[in-house]
């Protein structure tokens, strides 16, 4: 066994781990669905996943449901802010994929 093989291992399972406090844990990392937006480090996917999460009816505040309180974020959240970054990442999606054209 190497060096540069466990420095390896090591690197990749570091990711990991921070890849899962993101998402276990995004209280810790991100306070506004933009902070969730601009990551660099999750994958769509991911995003899609804490936002969704947030939208949530399970996190509504009850005396004003158009707001969001997840559990571990200072403040609440407006719902529309939340649907709009879910939206910015689905506008995100189709910018990447290719137009279908059709050969005749």
């Amino acid at each position: 066994m190497t060096i540069e093989g466990t420095k390896s291992v090591g690197s990749a399972t570091a990711v990991d781990a921070i890849s899962a406090s993101h998402i276990l844990y995004p209280h810790q990392h991100f306070s506004h669905p933009d902070e969730v937006i601009a990551s660099q480090t999750m994958t769509t996917a991911e995003k899609r996943a804490i936002l969704a999460s947030w939208a949530s009816d399970l996190h509504a505040v009850e005396s004003c449901p158009e707001l969001r309180h997840p559990p571990g974020v200072a403040c609440s959240i407006r719902y529309q802010d939340i649907l709009s970054a879910l939206k910015a990442l689905d506008g995100r999606e189709k910018a990447r994929k290719p137009a279908c054209t059709m050969f005749g």
